[in-house]
């Protein structure tokens, strides 16, 4: 489950450990003593500010994933947000924060919906084992398992199929 809720959160190279600090000298300090591909995500990072930075050769760099003023609405927001972004250290972070596995977008999308709809598979995983419904339906009456045979997307589709 989750702990005390932290701005900043620490996912280790290998994706299984993920810790939550306040300041982000300790979240840094942290990611690079993990090292080689630590995540430091910032999950109050605003518009045009890096939500994730990763550490390459003995650096944090921007991974890619800037912010969306996450925190200014909900957290069923920001966690489909996180999925859209598609890294699943942001995801990870999102969920040990607190975010409901199961939040659904202004459609009923659920969160799963859209792990399938990108093809992630990491992401449909962290999802599943937070305790997401695979058999949720969307507004159109679609599983996730639906929306991955639609998009083709084969792994998922086996994921889905197994849950």
């Amino acid at each position: 489950m989750t702990d005390e809720p932290h701005r900043y959160y620490v996912r280790s190279p290998d994706g299984r450990i993920i810790t939550g600090y306040d300041r982000p000298e300790a979240a840094k300090a942290v990611a690079l003593d993990y090292g080689e591909g630590a995540v430091v995500v910032d999950t109050l990072a605003q518009a045009y500010y890096p939500a994730a930075e990763e550490v390459i050769g003995g650096e944090l760099l921007h991974a890619g994933v800037a912010g969306w003023n996450a925190g200014k609405s909900n957290p069923s927001r920001d966690l489909i947000e996180a999925i859209r972004k598609g890294h699943p250290a942001v995801v990870h972070a999102f969920l040990k924060k607190g975010s409901d596995p199961n939040s659904r977008d202004a459609n009923g999308g659920a969160a799963l919906h859209w792990a399938a709809s990108r093809g992630n598979a990491e992401i449909a995983g962290l999802l599943l084992a937070a305790g997401a419904d695979p058999a949720a339906t969307d507004g159109d009456g679609n599983t996730p398992l639906d929306v991955a045979r639609n998009k083709g997307k084969a792994k998922l589709v086996d994921i889905f199929s197994e849950a």
